[in-house]
Formats: C-alpha cells, sequence, structure tokens
C-alpha cells in the first residue's frame, strides 16, 4: 500500500505537535509508523530524535541519529544539526561544535546552517 506524500508530511507534524505539547508515547509510535512506510527515508528518525530530546533523553536522539537517520543519508546537513544539537543537549560540547562547524562549512542546506548558527551562538 503506497501513502501520499502529503499524508506523510501532515503525519510529520502531527507527530513533531504531539511531541512538542508532551505526546511522547504518541509521537513516537507516529514516527515509528512513518519509519515503516518510508524505510529509506531519515525524517522519520529525525522525529524519533526530536522526541527523545524532548524526554530529556539525548543519548538516545544521538544514538537515533547515529545509527538510523544518518546512514540513510549521510550528507543530510539537517540531520547533522540535529545531531550537533542533541550532542549538545547531552553534554558532548566539542563534538558538537565539530558537527555544527561541518554544517555551516558544507552550507548545502539554509534551515541547517541558520539552526548550526544558533546552536554555536547559544540562541
Amino acid at each position: 500500500m503506497e501513502i501520499p506524500q502529503q499524508s506523510v508530511q501532515d503525519l510529520m507534524e502531527v507527530g513533531y505537535l504531539a511531541g512538542g505539547y508532551g505526546y511522547f508515547k504518541e509521537a513516537v509510535t507516529i514516527f515509528d509508523g512513518l519509519a515503516a512506510v518510508r524505510p529509506d527515508s531519515e525524517y522519520p528518525h529525525i522525529g524519533l530524535a526530536m522526541t527523545q530530546l524532548g524526554m530529556k533523553q539525548s543519548e538516545e536522539a544521538v544514538r537515533i541519529l547515529r545509527d538510523h537517520a544518518l546512514p540513510k543519508n549521510p550528507d543530510n546537513s539537517l540531520t547533522k544539526a540535529f545531531l550537533g544539537l542533541a550532542l549538545m543537549q547531552a553534554g558532548l560540547n566539542g563534538e558538537s561544535e565539530n558537527v555544527l562547524n561541518q554544517v555551516i562549512d558544507a552550507n548545502q542546506n539554509e534551515t541547517a546552517v541558520e539552526l548550526a548558527r544558533n546552536l554555536l551562538a547559544g540562541t
């Protein structure tokens, strides 16, 4: 069964909203389901990682990004920017700075570069 792209995008938004409002279990269920229907996409794993950050599980967020999101698309600057955030929240500031500077230097995604700059600036 093929799930339309718009439905996937809508579910991603619902997952982020659920996590943002503290419905972590529901967010995890949504992102797990999206990972099942889009097994080649890194984006459901980014959502899972952000949900873990919301639950104050930064080490788990780092693991998800490293083990699941990055292998699907190692050049995705947005994944790397979120990895930088997760590393920072895990207290791995040196590693975080290295990853975030890579995002800035690669300059492949405006949103990722802005996030990286803001994180490095402490905003």
